[in-house]
């Protein structure tokens, strides 16, 4: 799992990015074990979700970083498993 200091600063929300896309791994394991059982996958984070309702630039005008649009934790694990298990799915599909 590559999960980049540079797009998740805090490694709470790293660590529950990580913890999400492992429990997505395993359950797709557990639904299809013999079509993904003999691939070695590796899952990269190269954006993080936003928050459309948050603004998009600071008091100054400046804009904000992605990490600071993200929406709230429980909303970006949401997010990030369905990306993920939808990720799995459509591997899972092309491993028969």
């Amino acid at each position: 799992m590559a999960i980049s200091k540079k797009l998740v600063p805090s490694s709470p929300v790293r660590n529950l990015v990580r913890r999400v896309i492992r429990e997505s791994h395993r359950a797709a394991l557990a639904r299809e074990p013999a079509r993904l059982g003999a691939l070695r996958v590796r899952v990269q984070l190269v954006s993080v979700p936003q928050d459309l309702n948050s603004p998009a630039r600071d008091p100054q005008g400046r804009p904000l970083r992605a990490f600071a649009r993200r929406p709230t934790d429980r909303a970006l694990k949401r997010r990030v498993r369905a990306e993920v298990d939808t990720l799995f799915a459509r591997l899972a599909a092309r491993a028969a």
